[in-house]
């Protein structure tokens, strides 16, 4: 692994930080727990040397009291630090995950238009998991575990430097060994990760697509698909697994191999009259107690393999730049009094001028019409609006204001976009109306439903708003869906509503009523259609014809 990725872990600082005083306790109590552990073992000493071979029970009694002790001591500080711990790291993992979504929120069409919704997924859900599953794990363990280590290697010398060398004399070979199949590990951790995103991404694509794949009977092709892709998932997963076993046992048995040269020495130095029972006993039971602790940081590399892979994975998120920002001396946008300029606003997208030196000016409180064809950059210009978009060059204005120095949220509340496929969340159609204010009372719900033409719809339906749109709205029309949307528009009273192919889904008649209904319902503010049916212009007051990126003409009615 490249030490890139170590230095990873240091920029969960701004993650840790908030909660190191709580952090810094739970690991000192963690560590008195481990340094009680280091007193049990001495204890035994005590107990063979002055209780069991001298026969004295007063010895014995003392002896099996402060083992019980330090036992029941240890055990309820380990318990504590261990559960404080884990709700740190869970209230770091919410901090880490709101941090990664609030930052894809704030991306440009552009990442979207190149990202894999499963992939998404994968890195928010399982990556950023992951790094708290190790951070839970990892940090209490080692500073636990490697304080019981030095611990136990002092009193090992303490008790007989020379059966401590006999005892350590195969660790240099282990922690070889550990290196060794930590690289590998490192190597197919990422490759890990990448399968289980594939295999994410596939679930995602062809559930969100699961009318084409009926209509085309391709399920036995999907599943063939999924078959494939999981094979290599299972393949990585089980050399993964075999490295990692292999990982732990083999350095672990050579400790273990150290165990039995111990018994050998300290057997012959006990029947040589050097060494006595209970010391052979007391270190038996610190090399013994050692192996544990060690077992478990060599263990732990597996984990720490793929925290790093998934880590590099969330920070390829969090590092994906923002197109879209605030400046720090943004001013307040609340109306359109003058009109939206466009000028010289050219944009590229992987190459492709979509956007190509143009200028145009929409009058404010009119009903304009932006028509052309399919590919033409009009829902651009819609996206540029709203600024979920800059340009690359030129300006946006509103009332001769570059958008870029506006504040988004004042932005974004006087201008409103309505997609061409409107998205609807998995809720009642009440909940999806009133997204655009979530507080608003009844009334206003109903009287926004009504003024976007729902009324005949809701009439018959037997739970009224309160029926479920079902996933995306796919229990609606996409008209009903187009409807919502406006609805939920109504709710908001923007300055300036974009609905891009308004009527795509409608037919003549429920045309001529939306845009009626609009023009009622926006009187004296700017609406902008954007469209490619000319039908649509017929009843607008300001024409733009855009074509290949450019404007080809603009008339005023």
């Amino acid at each position: 692994m490249k030490e890139q990725n170590w230095r990873d872990f240091l920029r969960m600082k701004v993650f840790v930080r908030p909660y190191a005083c709580q952090l810094g306790l739970m690991i000192v109590i963690g560590l008195a727990g481990s340094a009680l552990g280091l007193v049990q073992p001495y204890l035994s000493k005590y107990l063979v040397d002055n209780a069991l071979l001298r026969r004295d029970v007063h010895a014995l009694m003392i002896s099996a009291v402060l083992m019980f002790a330090a036992t029941v001591a240890g055990s309820i500080l380990s318990y504590v630090s261990g559960y404080g711990y884990m709700r740190v790291s869970a209230s770091m993992l919410l901090d880490m995950r709101l941090k990664v979504y609030t930052h894809l929120h704030a991306l440009s069409p552009r990442f979207y238009a190149r990202a894999r919704l499963g992939d998404l997924v994968s890195r928010l859900n399982g990556d950023v998991a992951e790094v708290q599953r190790i951070s839970s794990d990892f940090f209490l363990t080692t500073l636990t575990n490697a304080l019981f280590i030095a611990g136990s290697l002092g009193m090992m010398i303490w008790l007989s430097w020379k059966l401590f060398f006999v005892g350590i004399v195969l660790i240099p070979f282990s922690i070889a060994l550990f290196r060794f199949f930590q690289i590998r590990m490192n190597l197919l951790a990422r490759e890990l990760r990448e399968r289980s995103a594939a295999i994410g991404t596939l679930f995602v694509e062809t559930l969100l697509g699961v009318r084409l794949v009926a209509c085309f009977n391709s399920s036995e092709y999907e599943s063939e698909r999924f078959r494939s892709r999981n094979d290599s998932f299972v393949s990585t997963l089980m050399r993964f697994q075999s490295t990692s076993m292999l990982g732990r046992t083999v350095p672990g048995t050579l400790l273990t191999a150290a165990t039995t040269a111990v018994f050998v020495y300290g057997g012959q130095q006990i029947i040589a009259g050097q060494m006595t029972m209970g010391t052979l006993v007391a270190f038996m039971a610190y090399h013994s107690r050692l192996l544990s602790p060690v077992q478990s940081l060599l263990g732990l590399s597996a984990s720490l393999s793929s925290a790093k892979v998934s880590l590099s994975r969330v920070l390829e998120l969090l590092d994906a730049p923002i197109e879209v920002t605030e400046q720090p001396d943004a001013v307040a946008v609340s109306a359109v009094h003058r009109s939206i300029e466009f000028r010289d606003v050219t944009l590229r997208h992987d190459g492709r001028a979509v956007l190509d030196d143009v200028s145009f000016e929409i009058p404010a409180g009119m009903f304009s019409v932006i028509v052309g064809p399919s590919g033409g950059g009009k829902s651009t210009i819609a996206d540029l609006m709203v600024r979920l978009l800059d340009p690359d060059a030129g300006a946006v204005m509103i009332d001769g204001l570059d958008l870029k120095r506006t504040r988004l949220s004042d932005l974004r509340r006087t201008v409103v976009l309505i997609d061409q496929s409107p998205y609807l969340f998995h809720g009642t159609l009440y909940e999806n109306i009133a997204y655009a204010k979530p507080f608003v009372g009844r009334v206003a719900v109903e009287q926004a439903a009504h003024a976007a033409g729902l009324t005949e719809l809701l009439r018959g339906l037997p739970e009224g708003l309160n029926t479920v749109a079902g996933e995306r709205g796919l229990t609606l029309s996409a008209g009903e869906r187009q409807r919502v949307a406006i609805a939920r528009a109504f709710l908001a009273k923007p300055e300036v509503l974009i609905l891009d192919e308004p009527s795509a889904a409608l037919d003549a008649a429920c045309e001529r009523e939306l845009v009626d209904n609009l023009r009622w319902a926006f009187a004296g503010k700017t609406l902008i259609a954007i469209t490619h049916k000319p039908a649509l212009a017929s009843v607008a007051d300001h024409i733009l014809y855009i074509k290949d990126g450019r404007v080809v003409e603009a008339v005023s009615v």
